[in-house]
């Protein structure tokens, strides 16, 4: 009676201490996402490319680079910053590049083979080209203007309208603060008397009254602070002294052995992601370059796309700001006027 019993129990306790090995091995049985509970899969591009969709958690872009991978392992990494600039390259989400988003050292990524190309602003483009040593080169203007004067309040609507005020900026070396006040001297602004610049951390632009403020975080303030205003746009001073056709804002830099096969058509699809980026607003949320779309569209009304390529052309449009910026302070374009190995 007692050998049958034991029998039984055996024969009751061998699939339940199955069941309890096959849980605890590490595996997940086909169907199950292995996720704890109430989590969730990361979202997936609409066109099945398996990109994965990362969307910001924090609005200053601190939480560093983010990689949606591809299917592909040999496709082209081009590398976007947390600026207005990377909405352009919308358009070529879940296709045949991966975008890396939110990049902070862009030179550094290059240099080391973790990027072959980049969406820059111009002078960081310069500094790049000083500090690898030509390792990267310059391919195209992409976008102009990016630098605009929000005010709360409604008291300012021209560059004259700022005698006796106080503008903050992100930092006195900063190139806006120096390019600001380049344009302000012009107008026989004395600054630091008629008209005063103070700065704080770039985080703390959209708490203060007057501030100079980048394309991205000008759109955001503006969508959601209803008391604020673009006062004023430093493309249009700037074209309005200098004589110049626009301030340039951004550019595409690639690695110095880029194939040139590779280079052409990265440069045909980005000029047709940003001829097209009214079209893909919901990518660049997708992507994490904007927390929705309507702050995507005020962003983008703060700076103009455009597309200049060729050496002799990027060259002539930049050579008049990077004149000025070696005047205001050499080391914003990496000490000196970049040579014409710089141009691809």
């Amino acid at each position: 009676m007692k050998r049958s019993l034991a029998l039984l129990l055996a024969l009751i306790l061998i699939p339940a201490l199955a069941g309890c090995d096959r849980g605890g091995s590490g595996t997940t049985e086909p169907g199950q996402s292995g996720e704890p509970s109430g989590s969730s899969a990361p979202a997936t591009d609409p066109g099945g490319s398996g990109t994965e969709a990362t969307r910001p958690t924090d609005p200053d872009g601190t939480a560093g680079p983010t990689t949606p991978p591809v299917t592909d392992p040999d496709a082209l990494r081009l590398g976007l910053m947390d600026d207005a600039a990377a909405l352009g390259a919308a358009g070529l989400y879940g296709g045949a590049y991966t975008l890396v988003t939110r990049v902070t050292d862009p030179g550094g990524d290059l240099a080391s083979g973790a990027l072959d190309a980049a969406v820059v602003p111009v002078d960081a483009a310069a500094r790049i080209y000083a500090e690898t040593d030509g390792k990267v080169r310059i391919v195209a203007v992409t976008a102009a203007g990016g630098w605009g004067i929000v005010e709360r309040g409604n008291t300012v609507h021209n560059i004259w309208d700022l005698a006796g005020k106080t503008v903050w900026t992100s930092g006195d070396a900063a190139v806006s603060a120096q390019l600001f006040t380049y344009i302000a001297e012009r107008y026989d602004f004395i600054v630091g008397d008629t008209l005063k610049l103070e700065s704080v951390p770039a985080s703390k632009l959209a708490e203060q009254d007057l501030a100079l403020m980048p394309a991205k975080l000008a759109g955001v303030t503006l969508v959601r602070d209803p008391d604020t205003h673009k006062a004023l746009d430093l493309n249009e001073e700037w074209t309005e002294i200098t004589g110049s056709d626009f301030l340039p804002a951004a550019c595409l830099v690639v690695s110095a052995d880029l194939a040139d096969a590779d280079l052409e058509a990265l440069k045909a699809d980005l000029k047709a992601s940003q001829e097209t980026v009214s079209d893909s607003l919901d990518k660049a949320v997708a992507l994490g370059l904007a927390a929705n779309q309507e702050e995507a569209w005020a962003s983008l009304e703060c700076l103009t796309f455009t597309w200049l390529e060729g050496i002799d052309t990027v060259r002539e449009a930049l050579s008049g700001y990077f004149s000025a910026l070696y005047r205001l302070e050499p080391q914003l374009i990496g000490g000196y006027i970049p040579d014409d190995g710089f141009y691809r």
